[in-house]
């Protein structure tokens, strides 16, 4: 026979949480601020100038030396991929269901974007391999001057200086960081070797009560360091037991081949930035739905046409191969806010 609490508990009702949670989701932190342009056409197209030259000092009655400006050729275009996921809803659970907690439609819809946006930042340091010249990743559009390929030695502040200075547009102001967490352990590890305490600033960004709250960030030389769980992602979910451990020293693991990238860009047009096409507006997803020949159920069909461009060869550059520092000295805190 059943007890007392047995009955009250088959008679009390479950509280089912809104949405559908994933457990290990990856961090793409810089997509709350990364800028999109529309553009009006199937492609960008981004003319640009070699280095110019500074004017001449002329004296009385001299003549004055002709420099017309001549762009460089060829020029760099950027045109659209398109990312797509679909999902299926019956006719029927929209109707039972429709007075439930979730809207069926809607829970697949919010994880179909977050599965385009995944794909997005995959591509966005990698490329699109499978279909050439529809996604230039940040490794093809980089100038290979602005390259610092540390060959797996360890990350020091002077290559991070080096790093950063390699921007120039917006005479180096307003930089970014873009990295993984084996990078920000890297530059943590950078200034400990040194006796430094790393920097961090105060910025604001949204939380899940739909509120601003204000978080401590990394910074290096005044910039601020995003991290991008899908940068260099050798192991699939970094929270995945199954997936193949990341070595985040070679040299000392002895699996060479494998060193963090750590990237320096200015955001904006005619800097770095993302492309939708101008139909879209100010939105990034296309959604259609077509019905099974037996109407039973709706299939859904989500895509993001989107690419990335860059103007100035000068608002990107990358070390690429670093490796974290294994030896630390006293910490030293330089706090110098109050100065």
């Amino acid at each position: 026979m059943s007890t007392i609490g047995d009955n009250a508990r088959l008679l009390s009702n479950d509280v089912q949480a809104k949405w559908l949670i994933e457990d290990f989701p990856f961090r793409i932190q810089l997509a709350s601020v990364f800028p999109f342009c529309p553009v009006a056409g199937d492609a960008l197209r981004y003319t640009t100038t070699p280095i110019l030259q500074p004017g001449v000092m002329i004296g009385f009655e001299e003549g004055i030396v002709e420099d017309t400006k001549m762009p460089n050729d060829p020029s760099r275009v950027f045109t659209f991929a398109e990312i797509a996921t679909q999902f299926r809803v019956a006719y029927k659970a929209q109707d039972i269901f429709s007075s439930n907690v979730n809207d069926q439609v809607s829970v697949q819809m919010a994880l179909a974007i977050r599965e385009l946006l995944y794909k997005f930042w995959i591509l966005f340091e990698s490329g699109d391999s499978a279909n050439a010249g529809e996604f230039d990743g940040l490794h093809k559009i980089v100038d290979p001057s602005r390259v610092l390929d540390l060959g797996f030695q360890p990350l020091t502040l002077e290559t991070l200086e080096q790093g950063k200075e390699l921007v120039r547009t917006n005479d180096g102001r307003g930089t970014v960081l873009f990295t993984n967490s084996i990078g920000k352990r890297a530059i943590h590890a950078a200034h400990w070797t040194r006796g430094l305490t790393p920097q961090y600033t105060d910025m604001i960004f949204p939380c899940p009560r739909n509120e601003n709250q204000m978080e401590r960030v990394l910074t290096f030389d005044g910039a601020p360091v995003y991290i991008n769980d899908l940068n260099q992602n050798f192991s699939g979910s970094p929270d995945n037991p199954s997936g193949e451990l990341v070595h985040e020293n070679p040299q000392i693991l002895g699996s060479p081949g494998v060193g963090v990238n750590i990237w320096f860009f200015s955001l904006g047009e005619n800097n770095l930035h993302g492309m939708t096409p101008a139909a879209l507006d100010t939105g990034l997803f296309v959604t259609r739905s077509t019905m099974l020949p037996d109407g039973s159920t709706l299939v859904y069909h989500v895509t993001m046409p989107a690419s990335i461009a860059l103007g100035s060869a000068s608002s990107l550059a990358v070390i690429k191969n670093a490796v974290i520092p294994a030896h630390r000295s006293p910490l030293i805190d330089f706090d110098i806010r109050g100065a």
